[in-house]
């Protein structure tokens, strides 16, 4: 068996990022459809995965894509979290960043299915001076309250990692946002890709029957 693992790319912030994973059979079954890129981003794919430019497929062992799921039983599937905006002025909301103030820096989140909660430094004006004036144009309205982390005794950041994001517990989130149109969502891994997560099952069992290498292509 060959299955094609499809990799289709959007535009996100200036960069190409994987978007949908397909995986189909050469002999015409089609075994996942449009698994959303969050899915590999908390469960990597132990595969060439990175977009590369090269259409070619490359050949996997159908064995090594059987173990991989088949070792997915066992993992402690994580929480899901996504972040919410909601309107001042009418019902409604967006997912999209959220702002808040530590120590005179402004710090931004966002988290869209993700199973971390991570904040990072804006650059000294940019929080009022473009990123709440886009936020205002492309949606109608904008974050109304930007709390202090200053104003919860005890809080504190902690440090940032070497790319620059510094870890937030939900709870943190949570007491941060309190009493703001800030809202955070928590859903269970297995209620976001229950489908993909049945997909993957079938395609492992579809390469059990065939035995044929596999193969994944970038587009």
């Amino acid at each position: 068996m060959r299955v094609r693992l499809d990799l289709a790319l959007r535009p996100g912030q200036g960069e190409l990022t994987v978007q949908y994973l397909y995986v189909n059979c050469d002999c015409g079954a089609h075994l996942v459809n449009r698994m959303a890129p969050e899915f590999e981003e908390t469960i990597p794919l132990p595969f060439p995965s990175k977009p590369d430019g090269n259409r070619d497929a490359r050949s996997v062992a159908a064995a090594d894509f059987i173990a991989w799921e088949s070792a997915g039983d066992a993992l402690a599937l994580p929480t899901l979290y996504r972040v919410w905006l909601h309107r001042a002025d009418a019902p409604g909301r967006t997912g999209r960043a959220v702002y808040f103030r530590a120590g005179g820096d402004d710090y931004s989140v966002f988290a869209s299915l993700t199973p971390t909660l991570t904040a990072r430094k804006l650059p000294a004006g940019w929080l009022h001076e473009k990123l709440l004036p886009a936020q205002k144009q492309a949606t109608g309205y904008a974050q109304a309250v930007i709390p202090r982390l200053e104003d919860l005794p005890g809080r504190s950041l902690q440090p940032a990692d070497e790319d620059g994001n510094i870890p937030i517990s939900p709870d943190g989130f949570e007491e941060l946002f309190a009493g703001s149109e800030v809202e955070l969502e928590a859903l269970p891994f297995v209620e976001v890709f229950g489908r993909a997560l049945g997909e993957l099952a079938g395609a492992a069992q579809h390469a059990r029957s065939c035995g044929r290498d596999l193969r994944l292509r970038h587009l």
